[in-house]
């Protein structure tokens, strides 16, 4: 196996690779984070990148089962999606179309991403918390790192596995037994590549650690929380498991309350089934062209 202390300079090097991010994605999160922005914004916003809007309509149409017609144009998707939905569409289509982004089981990688984000974003709303938008970006993009790991650093990946099952441990403290690194520090050096601002940043890198987030450790707590709850298991979705045992879960980063559980469990009732069938023909289309 690489000697550790050699990880992560290996790895680094793959994060240089990485493509920077298309420019409808700062443009459209600009957009969906000022209050004072309106539907037509966000419809330009997209429209900027050609290809990324014909693929979001085209998925869009796959993934909607039950409408009454086709939906041809933004102006028609943005009010029945909602704006964040939209920017995490959007940035899925994008992030798609970038080869280092990849994952062997990509769905269920997503979902837990989708999940994560939506009760992170639950959480901030219910709460009063500042930056509750910010908070589903930083759901959907946390375990960014991860892929990248995975894609590059078969037998390293691997042993994580082993080490996770033999000892029982979570993926990140397996990684910690074994190496210097750890997703969440690679996912912190290509946010910050992407040119992400502070809070996402601090979100991804310290999801696991927020304390360690200096000024934005409100911000990563309420990301790590989330992690935790949307963890896929055998029964499904940890939250799933029930207010009381969720809460405890997650008491080490962030105090949930019964009002902030039920609102995440309403949101992701309401959006999960678009996503999945969204994300199922993004998959599709991402094998297909390979």
């Amino acid at each position: 196996m690489t000697p550790p202390e050699l990880l992560l300079e290996q790895v680094m090097v793959h994060v240089n690779d990485i493509p920077g991010l298309p420019d409808v994605l700062f443009k459209v999160n600009e957009v969906v984070n000022d209050p004072e922005s309106s539907a037509d914004d966000l419809e330009r916003a997209i429209n900027n990148d050609i290809a990324v809007s014909a693929k979001l309509i085209r998925l869009v149409n796959s993934a909607s089962y039950g409408l009454p017609s086709q939906i041809s144009t933004l102006s028609r998707a943005i009010p029945m999606l909602g704006f964040t939905m939209v920017r995490n569409l959007v940035m899925s289509v994008s992030l798609f179309q970038l080869d280092a982004i990849f994952e062997p089981d990509l769905k269920k990688f997503w979902l837990h991403s989708f999940a994560t984000g939506v009760v992170a974003q639950a959480i901030a709303v219910t709460d009063r918390l500042p930056d509750a938008k910010s908070q589903s970006l930083a759901g959907l993009l946390h375990d960014i790192g991860k892929v990248v790991f995975i894609q590059n650093f078969i037998r390293e990946t691997q042993a994580v596995l082993q080490e996770q099952i033999s000892k029982g441990l979570t993926y990140y403290e397996a990684e910690k037994n074994l190496f210097l690194t750890n997703h969440a520090e690679i996912g912190r050096e290509i946010a910050i590549k992407w040119n992400f601002p502070p809070n996402l940043i601090a979100a991804i890198g310290y999801h696991h650690d927020p304390d360690a987030a200096d000024g934005f450790a409100d911000f990563a707590r309420v990301t790590a929380a989330a992690n935790i709850l949307s963890q896929l298991t055998e029964e499904g979705f940890f939250f799933e498991k029930g207010y009381e045992e969720s809460a405890d879960a997650c008491s080490e980063f962030y105090q949930l309350s019964e009002k902030a559980y039920k609102f995440a469990i309403l949101e992701f009732n309401s959006q999960t089934k678009f996503f999945e069938n969204f994300i199922e023909q993004l998959v599709l289309e991402y094998r297909a062209a390979k």
